[in-house]
């Protein structure tokens, strides 16, 4: 990565370790990365939860790197799935313990929540040999399915008891914030006076996701006037 790395997107935490805030999810995390370690399997199924902007997606790829999944970490919209075809080519492109997330999954018609429900059971899709023909089951691997979610009880109960994790998110403080920023901000070695960190998180409503366009937008003002540090 050059010195001046130019978009907020250019890093990302790959670590729980590196995450900031939300200590209650962090831990039930990593109780469960320990478990699926010593007992050599896949990491639970979970529903990430809360409003939007506060890491949920981050959290999902965070926990494939941990699982040393990060090649075999897949991030969907619910509402990108549109049909049984779309949602069978992801199940089927799923490998052993690898990390399907599918993004605001209440988007999904609710056949579609059922066929996924039935498949985690199963372990298999179901395809039909020509018009009218008998279902006859695909074997599809034991994967890990990430949920994040605004809106939980949109998605199907018996989808929702398939989850074996919660995760709720809650805002972050305005001290968490400054951390989250100052943190994206040494990533991209960026020159910025220590004072704007907590400027920026009073603005960002407790939202990271937030504190880091405010960030992005305070260079952007910097550097069209030809500034090389970001400054209050």
């Amino acid at each position: 990565m050059s010195d001046q790395s130019r978009d907020i997107a250019d890093v990302a935490p790959t670590a729980l370790s590196h995450l900031i805030g939300n200590e209650s999810v962090k831990a039930q995390v990593n109780v469960a990365l320990e478990s699926a370690f010593a007992d050599s399997r896949k990491f639970d199924n979970a529903m990430l939860v809360g409003p939007p902007g506060l890491g949920k997606s981050a959290l999902a790829a965070v926990i494939a790197h941990e699982m040393g999944m990060a090649d075999g970490f897949t991030e969907v919209l619910g509402q990108s799935v549109t049909g049984i075809g779309d949602l069978n080519a992801l199940l089927l492109g799923a490998v052993e313990k690898s990390v399907l997330h599918i993004d605001e999954p209440h988007e999904l018609e609710k056949q579609l929540q059922t066929a996924l429900y039935l498949a985690i059971d199963k372990l298999c899709v179901f395809a039909h040999m020509g018009k009218g023909g008998k279902p006859y089951p695909i074997p599809i691997a034991d994967f890990t399915l990430l949920f994040s979610t605004t809106d939980e009880f949109c998605v199907l109960h018996p989808l929702r008891d398939r989850m074996r994790l919660v995760l709720s998110f809650q805002y972050l403080s305005p001290e968490d914030l400054t951390h989250v920023v100052r943190q994206r901000s040494h990533a991209l070695r960026w020159v910025v006076d220590d004072e704007v960190f907590p400027q920026i998180a009073e603005r960002a409503k407790g939202t990271p996701r937030l504190g880091l366009r405010l960030l992005q937008s305070s260079r952007r003002v910097a550097r069209a006037e030809g500034e090389t540090a970001i400054t209050a």
